[in-house]
């Protein structure tokens, strides 16, 4: 999940618009395994269990804590789709191609050309016309990175390089740096010369690295506000490193500091680079002039498998094209599987700004998967106008539990690109906890959350044809 690149935490609570129905869904029929994909990959080992605990930077806000156990394998279906069903399992061996065939998924690397390529031919297997829409991007590299502390004592730390940090080589004395990281917390202390220490959380990291920059500090160490490692990416450029360490490692260091003067020495060498990505986009031709638009980012965090980030809205947009490839349609549907979205929603908007004026006046609704197969509580809805409406309206026929909710002004997923120019879209998701960490793995996916996304976008589609 961006956003528009990785962000520090910004609490703000869920807008319950809309509360569906409170019954049950009805269960889902016991399915056929699906055929083999016909991109096949070299299997990977299946990743360890998930470990808990892990905090990395989040591309959307927390919504509470949320415990996500490892869930057990999905049984295997026994009974086939019929013709323009959305099939859960099918959509499953999706998530796991990604997640666990290919693996990480980093813009501009190998493993995003293999999926962008798995992608492409599971849209030529249901008849589509493909298009591979190449951009070039600013891609970042942390070529070396150490940082050790020299005084009252030599100990190496794992700090690394926040996303688009620039290089350096610094040794100076350490401060810390109370409250959020704002200009009032960094005025009552003196961090001119020094290394500033900062905890994470209520601030971008790029705010509290200018902040620490305005008041003279030649490098930023940001401390985890749980014990492991998270990994983010700046927002903005900076003059100095910006770096992250764990919060294990960061309350070692208060208590260092508490006991008398701290020296670190950093040395950072990052490069800033420009690579090529690109976007997956099948169309079907409809009855009208009328396009929606249905998207997925399919790159991921260097962190972990990116399974539910998000290999799960991948999985999701990909089961929807094969169900109505079957259907009849009166939009012509794009499907759009968008490349770079975690370095800044790179690919979509550059899908966005391509558009001629009139095809982009044609869009009347853009879908957006982001996050969809774990985590806990009910599927949600970022919409207010009309398609936003028809999601919640769709989710209480089918009888699914779903949930208006704002993301607000501090995150955000590809569907900002559309209504950055005026496009109604709407982003589903669902709370999770562990995205942009090591334990984001297949094992996370549940079945029955894609299969609830999938009939409620099905059910939208069918609405805006009537």
């Amino acid at each position: 999940m961006n956003k528009i690149v990785h962000l520090s935490i910004i609490v703000f609570a869920i807008l319950a618009l809309v509360a569906c129905a409170p019954s049950a869904p009805p269960a889902a029929p016991t399915l056929a395994p699906s055929a083999t994909p016909p991109f096949v990959l070299t299997p990977l080992p299946t990743l360890p269990p998930a470990a808990e605990g892990a905090d990395l930077e989040r591309n959307y806000p927390p919504f509470g804590p949320t415990v996500v156990p490892t869930l057990p394998p999905t049984a295997t279906p026994t009974i086939a789709p019929p013709p323009g069903v959305f099939d859960a399992r099918r959509a499953l061996e999706h998530a796991r191609a990604l997640a666990v065939t290919i693996g990480a998924r980093v813009a501009g690397t190998e493993n995003t050309t293999r999926a962008g390529e798995y992608i492409a031919q599971q849209f030529a297997s249901y008849g589509y016309p493909i298009e591979r829409q190449a951009f070039a991007f600013e891609d970042w590299e942390d070529r070396g990175t150490r940082v050790q502390i020299v005084a009252p004592e030599t100990r190496a730390l794992d700090a690394r390089p926040i996303r688009l940090s620039p290089a350096g080589s610094v040794e100076a004395e350490l401060v810390a740096v109370g409250g959020v990281g704002d200009g009032s917390d960094f005025a009552k202390v003196n961090v001119a010369g020094k290394i500033a220490l900062v905890e994470r959380g209520a601030l971008q990291f790029s705010e509290k690295a200018r902040n620490a920059e305005r008041a003279g500090a030649v490098a930023t160490m940001i401390y985890n506000n749980a014990p492991e490692r998270f990994a983010g990416t700046l927002r903005d450029k900076t003059a100095n490193p910006v770096l992250g360490i764990n919060g294990r490692d960061g309350q070692m260091l208060l208590e260092l500091l508490s006991q008398g003067a701290v020296k670190l020495k950093i040395e950072s060498d990052t490069l800033v680079a420009q690579k090529t990505a690109r976007n997956i986009i099948a169309t079907k031709r409809g009855a009208s002039d009328d396009v929606i638009v249905l998207g997925a980012h399919f790159d991921s965090v260097e962190l972990g498998a990116g399974a539910n980030d998000n290999g799960s809205g991948v999985a999701v947009l990909l089961e929807l094209a094969r169900a109505l490839s079957q259907k009849s349609s009166k939009s012509t549907l794009v499907f759009v599987a968008f490349d770079a979205e975690e370095i800044g929603l790179v690919g979509s908007r550059h899908y966005v700004t391509s558009l001629a004026d009139d095809a982009r006046k044609r869009i009347v609704a853009m879908l957006n998967f982001d996050m969809l197969g774990g985590g806990a509580g009910p599927l949600l809805c970022d919409g207010e106008g009309r398609v936003g409406k028809l999601a919640l309206e769709a989710a209480r026929e089918l009888g699914i539990d779903a949930r208006g909710f704002s993301l607000g002004s501090g995150a955000s997923s590809d569907h900002a690109s559309f209504r950055s120019v005026g496009i109604d879209a709407v982003f589903f998701m669902r709370n999770y906890n562990l995205l942009h960490t090591p334990q984001d793995t297949f094992e996370q996916v549940r079945a029955e959350y894609l299969d609830e996304a999938g009939r409620v976008v099905m059910r939208i589609v069918e609405k805006m044809g009537q």
